[in-house]
């Protein structure tokens, strides 16, 4: 029986790229076109995993997800060999990953659920980076995990294991919502129920650039406030 519902939070509950692209825009970071900004955003997302599996095959030291932010930004920045922003904006754009608007469904979902189950993050994303992030995005939910807690990110199996174990759950309680089915695959070898959220727009046009995973989950949702009544029924 599942009794407590965790959800990732980059793409599953929020628009990172459109949001992203919108605040460059707000601060005018670049004076470029918006295939620039969208190409820029999407190559930072892109040195994402490669930077959690270093941290996870220590070969660099653990880092919470604002630093590593940063470090991917400075390597997209020498790749596109861009030379024009200054150390004040860098910092400014770290805290981007920290008002991310909701997808529309999010919000609705996670009140309809928290009526039945308990709810909970479980993300690469630091502490504070959630709680800034829960409340700007104005997002229910029961509880933060954070893979800063044990010094591991996803998709490392021990994530899983521990994020259950850190609230008193056996993984047979536990379902995972994701729009990554890496994630969700992973989860599952940790004995996760799990739940694939079709987010089309995440990547925009660039989604061929994004590794597929092979897996087929438990369920598929074409929004989230589809997943109560499939649960329950």
């Amino acid at each position: 029986m599942i009794k407590i519902i965790f959800f990732d939070v980059f793409g599953t509950l929020v628009d990172w790229r459109k949001s992203l692209i919108n605040q460059i825009k707000e601060d005018n970071i670049f004076n470029d076109d918006d295939l620039f900004l969208e190409k820029f955003v999407i190559n930072w997302r892109l040195e994402y995993q490669p930077i959690l599996n270093k941290v996870n095959n220590k070969q660099i030291p653990w880092m919470i997800l604002d630093e590593l932010h940063l470090k991917s930004l400075n390597n997209v920045i020498k790749k596109m060999k861009i030379d024009y922003i200054s150390e004040a904006n860098k910092k400014k754009m770290i805290l981007y990953w920290h008002r991310l608007n909701p997808w529309n469904d999010s919000q609705e979902a996670l009140i309809s659920l928290n009526k039945k189950f308990l709810t909970s993050s479980l993300s690469n994303g630091n502490i504070y980076l959630q709680k800034n992030l829960i409340k700007y995005a104005a997002l229910e939910i029961n509880f933060l995990t954070s893979a800063e807690s044990f010094k591991l990110y996803k998709p490392n199996i021990n994530v899983y294991l521990r994020a259950a174990e850190s609230l008193g759950f056996h993984p047979n309680n536990c379902a995972l919502v994701a729009s990554h089915r890496s994630d969700l695959k992973a989860a599952s070898k940790a004995g996760f129920f799990t739940i694939f959220i079709k987010r089309s727009t995440e990547y925009g046009q660039f989604s061929h650039k994004f590794p597929k995973t092979d897996f087929n989950p438990c369920i598929s949702v074409e929004k989230l406030t589809e997943i109560k009544k499939k649960l329950i029924n």
